[in-house]
């Protein structure tokens, strides 16, 4: 996903991801984690840290959403599933739901 979110930079598209801080995550993960933040930032990609958040979609020029189980950042699992919704309705209530 990474290349993929690198790649839209690149084209001057602005991203930014919303995800838990460090201390929400397993002593185990924590060293991954640091090491994927530091990839992002690197890359140019605005990061928002959230306590407690475990909400997954993604919005695409405020009106796409994908909306599911999986893990945007990190490798899924057969049984998750993500759908694709074209509402600005669906929109506006995830993007409120994060401020």
């Amino acid at each position: 996903m990474l290349g993929l979110l690198l790649e839209a930079v690149h084209n001057g598209v602005r991203i930014t991801v919303i995800t838990r801080p460090e201390a929400d995550f397993k002593k185990r993960n924590r060293t991954l984690f640091r090491e994927m933040m530091q990839s992002i930032e690197n890359s140019g990609l605005n990061i928002i840290f959230k306590n407690n958040f475990h909400q997954k979609f993604a919005v695409i020029d405020e009106r796409i959403v994908w909306y599911g189980s999986i893990n945007l950042l990190s490798f899924g699992r057969a049984e998750e599933s993500m759908m694709r919704l074209d509402s600005l309705n669906i929109t506006d209530e995830l993007l409120g739901s994060i401020v």
